[in-house]
This record gives structure tokens, sequence and C-alpha cells, in this order.
């Protein structure tokens, strides 16, 4: 074999043993529960033979393949096929490129075209455009499946790996194939990127004293968002409140619970189990925002740390949950540095509600069914999910 291809093997080899840790998540986790560093790097026994296969299989490439492969990509390849062998939805590979985006999710702004997405089977869909985006400027639209990103197509696309094929830097930009309203021809679009600063909240007084609260996702500035539109609310006279997550697909871990925090005083948020131990039971922080009633608003793009807090205050009987249901993401994920750069992702756990419930591939069942389409959020006229959490607060507060 020759320098360069066991280079390439004793790389893979090490993506699976001697990863490094890396405190973070991308839907869920930034937090890694009890000893799950140890979990994931410890070896099997059935592994001990995959040294040996990647450097026979290497071994075959060089002295017969009719092109050689490159050292990037035998890496790559090998590396997700090691992750698809997990039959893990969510594992994925970020090379160094990609990877040094990856923080940007959770802090307020990037660099990018201006749509939040999510994985729906298969299908990677639009959920929503930003107003004065790169996006909207181009013409995406809601519900919008993308197929094609820079001319590459894949049986399906993990949503964290279009985000970061689809960010980059300032005045780059990225091509995508479309497909709308189950047209077979692609629309294609080139769009240029730019800086995109997140709306994470929205929040307004409506009649009768109801406060509504609409959280984009659970990044790093999120509790500190609902507690001001909390007491701003509380204020101008807000007696109960309307918490919308709709569209929402998560964000971080320890988000989830400082929010559900602002409506819970006591008790279990949310539970961790890994396969490791015994789960890891998250509480309530104790820095309560409001006692009001409250009706929290959910459909099936509300997802991950977006259903944390929904099961936390359904299980507690803090909130009356009206919408549809929830997407079902209940799961864990870590990203793991590499030494010699980029990440995986992999599933390391999965989460419970306070009583017990587990929620992946099922979601959450609303108090109030309400179903309707989701490009119709947008105009309150047309709102029929939100006019009946209007109706079920009004009746709260009396």
């Amino acid at each position: 074999m020759n320098t360069a291809l066991k280079v390439v093997a004793a790389l893979v080899i090490a993506a699976v043993f001697l990863v490094t840790a890396f405190a973070g998540g991308v839907l869920v986790g930034t937090v890694v529960p009890g000893d799950l560093g140890q979990a994931v790097g410890a070896v099997s026994p059935s592994t001990d033979g995959v040294p040996d296969a990647v450097g026979e299989v290497a071994d075959i490439i060089d002295d017969l393949a009719l092109k050689r492969s490159s050292e990037e990509s035998m890496t790559a390849g090998a590396i997700r096929g090691m992750l698809e062998s997990l039959e893990d939805s969510h594992a994925v590979y970020f090379d160094a490129a990609h990877y040094e985006y990856f923080n940007e999710q959770s802090m307020g702004s990037f660099y990018g075209i201006g749509i939040t997405i999510s994985n729906d089977g298969d299908d990677l869909v639009v959920n929503s455009v930003i107003e004065g985006t790169p996006a909207e400027k181009a013409g995406l639209k809601p519900s919008d499946l993308i197929v094609e990103i820079d001319d590459e197509v894949r049986p399906r696309w993990d949503v964290d790996e279009a985000v970061l094929r689809i960010r980059g830097e300032e005045g780059t930009t990225v091509e995508l194939g479309v497909r709308r309203d189950g047209a077979e021809e692609l629309l294609r679009f080139t769009i240029e990127r730019a800086k995109i600063e997140v709306p994470n909240i929205e929040s307004e007084l409506l009649d009768d004293g109801i406060g509504y609260i609409k959280l984009e996702g659970f990044n790093q500035n999120a509790v500190t968002e609902v507690r001001t539109a909390i007491e701003d609310l509380t204020g101008q006279g807000a007696r109960g409140f309307i918490f919308d997550v709709r569209n929402n697909p998560g964000g971080l871990l320890s988000s989830s619970v400082e929010v559900s925090s602002l409506f819970i005083s006591d008790g279990v948020i949310v539970s961790v189990e890994a396969r490791s131990g015994e789960p890891e039971r998250y509480r309530a922080t104790g820095k309560t925002a409001t006692d009001a009633p409250l009706v929290m608003l959910v459909n099936g793009n509300s997802a991950s740390a977006s259903e944390i807090v929904a099961g936390a205050l359904k299980d507690h009987d803090r909130a009356t949950i009206v919408g549809e249901q929830t997407f079902g993401k209940g799961s864990v994920q870590q990203i793991e540095e590499l030494s010699f750069g980029g990440a995986v992702k992999l599933t390391i756990a999965h989460y419970l509600t306070p009583n017990g419930t587990a929620i992946d591939g099922v979601g959450l069942t609303p108090d109030v069914i309400v179903e309707m389409e989701h490009d119709l959020i947008s105009e309150r006229e047309t709102d029929v999910q939100l006019k009946k959490a209007i109706e079920v607060l009004q009746g709260k507060m009396r």
C-alpha cells in the first residue's frame, strides 16, 4: 500500500476510535449526559477487523483501480459508509470546510440565503423564507422541495449537511434545484449569499389582554428574548399568553430547559436516556417569569427542543397544547470533532418527557387538534390554529 493510502486508512480508523469530544449538538444537545464521551469512543469486539478490512480494500484500489481515489474522497467515503452502517438517519460527516460553519446556527446570525428547512421523510422541505433575504428575492417559497444543491443529487439530503452546503461566504453563490407543487420539472435558482440576521422572536399584545409570543429557534439568546417579551407584554396588560413554536425546528437542549423554566417553577423538564446508564434528568431552573394562563401552538414542523418544551408544559399541566401532531424528533445528537479536521454527528441518546413518554418518530399529540396548511400561518385571517388558541386562552382567563 502506498504512503497516501496508508495515511487514509489510519485516518479512517482514527475517525472511529480516536475522536475527541466536542461539546455540542445540532438539534437538541450541547450537554453530554453522563459518561457518553467514553461510550462513543469505546472499541467493541465487533470492530476488531475494521483496520485490516480498510487496509485490504485500500490495497486493492491502489493496485487495480482504473482511477485511484484521492485521500480526501476515500476518507470521506469510508467515514460515510461507517455512519450509514448505524442506520441512524441523523448521522452525517462534515468535512473541515463545512464544519467551520457549524456553530453559527446558535449565534443568531450567519451567511446564507435566508430559509429554514427540515426533513420530511426523504424530502428536504423549505419551511419558511425570511423576509428581505436573497431567498425571498430569488423567489423561493415555503413547501418547495430542495432536490439539488450545486448540481448534486442525493437520495436523502440530511438537513444539517444541507444547511452547511447552502451556507457559505458572503458574495458567493449556491445553485438549488427545486420541485414545486409536485411538478416533475425542477425550478433552478442561483442565489448569492449574504449575512442573515435571524429574527428569532415576535411578540404582540392582542385583544382581551392576550400576549402573543412566537419563537423561531432555541438558540443561546432564546431564554432572554422570551423573558423580555413576557415582561414587556405583562407591562402592557397581558393576563395570559400564547406561545407559538410552529415551524420551530428546535435548537439547544439547554435553551429548551431554560425556556420551559420560565413557565414551570419546579420539577423535571426532560430526561435524556443513553445506552451507558440511567437517564440524566434536567430540572426546572427556578427562574420563572409568569404563572399566567398559557396556550402553546405546535404543528408538524415543531421539532426537537420545541417538543421538549411542549412535552414539559403538557405533562406539568401548565399549558393547553393546540395545533397538529409534532414532528417526532426525540433524539439527541452529539458532534465529535475529528483530529484531522471535520466532524461526525451521530445519535447518542433519546429524550423522554417528564411523564416518561418517548416521542421519537411519533411526535406529541396536542390537547386540541386543529389542522391547517402551514403556509397559511403568516396570514391572520386564515390562521385557524391561532384563532382556536385565542378561544382556548380566553376560556382559561375567565
